[in-house]
């Protein structure tokens, strides 16, 4: 009978491979990150990049006072900003941007509407708008966000300290609007 000695090597052979398992995931990760790789986004929306902030951006609203970005409870904000002549479509977005606000049941406390523009004159608009804080601005950071589709409406989603995040075109409909809404306030 042979007596055979276990081999040294095949410790540091299993050592190896342990080692191996749990750092390659973290190398491939920092290859990844390095290359400049980015997971694809489920957002429906266009990200702000670079992020900007609106916390100074003065807005002044249909009663004279300033619009706070930075609200007393902490609050999104869906800005609406129309194109020329905000007219039947237009109307119609808003009020499903509304009506998905009013969907959220977790979360329509925590978004408010601002609409930034002329108000639309169709006479059934006026209803549709009461759940709409109306302002103007002439800030000129905002007019690269401005549809200039007559009748569309394009949104931007705005964090509670004022820091724009996602820009819906108006090629976005409110439905994959309210889906993005949704997954944010579930």
């Amino acid at each position: 009978m042979t007596d055979s000695a276990p081999d040294p090597r095949r410790g540091r052979r299993q050592l190896l491979l342990i080692a191996l398992v749990f750092f390659l995931p973290i190398a491939l990760a920092a290859a990844l990150a390095l290359s400049g790789w980015v997971p694809a986004a489920r957002s429906h929306g266009e990200p702000i990049v670079p992020q900007e902030s609106f916390a100074a951006l003065p807005v002044r609203l249909a009663d004279g006072k300033d619009w706070p970005w930075r609200a007393a409870t902490p609050q999104y904000t869906l800005l609406a900003l129309a194109g020329p002549g905000c007219g039947a479509a237009c109307v119609g977005k808003l009020d499903l941007l509304h009506r998905a606000q009013v969907g959220l049941t977790n979360g329509s406390d925590k978004l408010r509407l601002l609409y930034l523009g002329a108000p639309p004159t169709l006479a059934h608009a006026t209803p549709v708008m009461q759940a709409w804080a109306v302002g103007t601005t002439r800030a000129p950071q905002l007019l690269r966000f401005v549809p200039t589709q007559p009748d569309s409406v394009a949104a931007i989603l705005v964090a509670a300290d004022g820091t724009a995040i996602v820009h819906y075109p108006p090629t976005v409909s409110a439905a994959d609007i309210n889906k993005d809404l949704r997954r944010l306030f579930k």
